[in-house]
């Protein structure tokens, strides 16, 4: 029956082929999105799942609202018609989900609030990642509004991508690490060059308007300026003299509104000695993704001791206020819950481990729904084999009367169509898996060099993975949806007479 049905398909090529090329089509575009989803799932947990990734969260300041991520458990009660119901719920999800910003903030970060929210369940430790901008010169070279970041010093992280000079000396030694960027804007191109900067002295102060009065404050104006300003008002001598009086105690009179006495910053000014030069992560080294991805705009680094001692200085006699804060919780499992609480007590809060989740589910959805839309290919190719072997049946319905004529089975015959389809159904799978293994090859090389022109993240590991599931399911699965293919063009050919298909012409 095997050599019957080879026969059958070697006698007419062309018309096999063209039908085993749309097994090919489904199978290797099938292959190739699967593989990619499986690539594009490990690139996401391994650049996440390491470094303790999963057990961090970031908190940030927030309004104070509480925040539910569970929209299928808000109920709207009371008599009501259900479209009035449902546009009550849908009102209540959008409020829940509200994304909180960086405006306006109820709640801040101080040393009070961060050591309250130490006393959560499952929380190890909280500390402040200090991100801010100074004034910078160096040798005749001025940044304004230059980010600098607080490394955690004893974690000596960043430690390996020092490529000149060293790791600051001490958590509070007044030395700085200079990222090679800020180097090359300043016209330090070679890395000789760049080296030679170690052991210099740079100056870092605030940013201009920093350490002034309350931003609300007015200065001081003579009435002649006061009647230029104000000539439209056409104001009196005496609103005149209202209002420059006013525009003098202005910052007065809103401290006394806040209910204490007016704060003021202190404007700041270091000497920092050039101890090293950091370069930008490279593929391979350890990857903290809350941590390393506030700094990736950071041009100059010391140790949290130093930034911590700064950012008090600037406060003056005000309250100590961070940007954001990381939080660690002592096992992975616990980062969904502890966020929800940080975010029930109206903070910002994502940890990664909740990110991973939903990136890991939306990335199944699409990948699902490609592959859905790629299996009407191996639709056509089902309807192709069908025709193919319809007409492989009338046109050797003679040679069906022969076999049966010298005792072939319905059975048999049925059979041998199988095989043919089966034969084309596995070449096809094979050959879409083969072709696909192969373009994998071109398809790394391209999607890791997107990745490194649209991100800031060098990935090195393979974007399209084929596990051995896959290796096995795509020639299967060519050769099951062929076999299916041909139960009814088998059939009917088991159907034939063979005393009406010896007469046939």
């Amino acid at each position: 029956m095997l050599g019957l049905a080879l026969g059958g398909l070697l006698r007419k090529k062309g018309r096999n082929t063209l039908t085993m090329l749309g097994v090919f089509i489904g199978v290797f575009a099938l292959t190739m999105i699967i593989s990619l989803g499986q690539g594009l799932m490990a690139v996401i947990t391994g650049t996440v799942s390491g470094d303790d990734n999963l057990r961090q969260i970031s908190l940030l300041p927030g309004f104070g609202i509480k925040q539910n991520d569970k929209p299928e458990e808000i109920v709207i009660e009371g008599d009501m018609s259900e479209r009035r119901r449902e546009r009550l719920r849908r009102a209540a999800i959008a409020r829940s989900q509200l994304r909180q910003t960086s405006s306006g903030q109820s709640l801040r970060l101080t040393e009070d609030s961060l050591d309250e929210l130490r006393k959560l369940e499952h929380v190890q430790s909280i500390k402040p990642l200090i991100l801010r901008r100074y004034q910078v010169d160096f040798e005749g070279h001025h940044s304004d509004g230059t980010q600098t970041f607080g490394i955690d010093y004893a974690r000596r992280h960043p430690e390996s991508r020092v490529i000149a000079g060293r790791y600051p000396s001490s958590n509070d030694a007044e030395e700085v690490l200079v990222h090679e960027y800020l180097l090359y804007t300043w016209g330090y191109v070679t890395e000789e060059q760049a080296a030679g900067v170690v052991g210099k002295t740079l100056v870092i102060s605030s940013v201009k308007g920093a350490g002034e009065d309350n931003p609300m404050s007015m200065p001081e104006m003579s009435p002649q300026d006061l009647q230029t300003l104000f000539r439209d008002l056409k104001l009196s001598e005496a609103e005149l003299a209202a209002v420059a009086t006013l525009s003098k105690r202005l910052p007065e009179i809103l401290a006394k509104l806040r209910g204490g006495e007016q704060r003021r910053g202190v404007a700041i000014k270091r000497e920092l000695k050039i101890v090293g030069v950091l370069r930008e992560p490279e593929a391979g080294d350890r990857f903290n993704l809350l941590e390393d991805g506030q700094s990736t705009q950071a041009d100059l680094f010391f140790a949290e001791g130093l930034a911590d001692r700064l950012l008090r200085e600037a406060a003056g006699d005000g309250d100590v206020v961070y940007q954001r804060a990381l939080v660690m919780v002592d096992d992975p499992s616990h980062a969904e819950a502890v966020e929800q609480k940080l975010r029930d007590k109206g903070y910002t809060a994502f940890s990664v481990a909740t990110v991973l989740k939903r990136l890991e589910s939306s990335l199944t959805v699409v990948t699902v729904i490609l592959s859905f839309l790629t299996g009407i290919a191996l639709i056509v190719a089902t309807l192709g084999i069908v025709n193919t072997m319809i007409t492989s049946v009338i046109e050797r319905t003679r040679e069906i009367g022969v076999w049966k004529a010298v005792g072939a089975t319905n059975t048999q015959v049925q059979i041998v169509f199988l095989i043919e389809s089966a034969l084309i159904g596995l070449c096809g799978g094979l050959l879409g898996l083969g072709v696909a293994a192969l373009a994998m090859l071109p398809g790394d090389i391209i999607a890791r060099n997107l990745i490194a022109q649209r991100t800031s993240f060098p990935y090195e590991g393979a974007v399209f993975i084929l596990p051995l599931w896959l290796q096995v399911t795509g020639p299967v699965l060519g050769t099951l949806v062929a076999i299916l293919a041909a139960i009814y063009p088998a059939r009917r050919a088991s159907r034939v007479d063979p005393v009406t298909a010896l007469r046939h012409d």
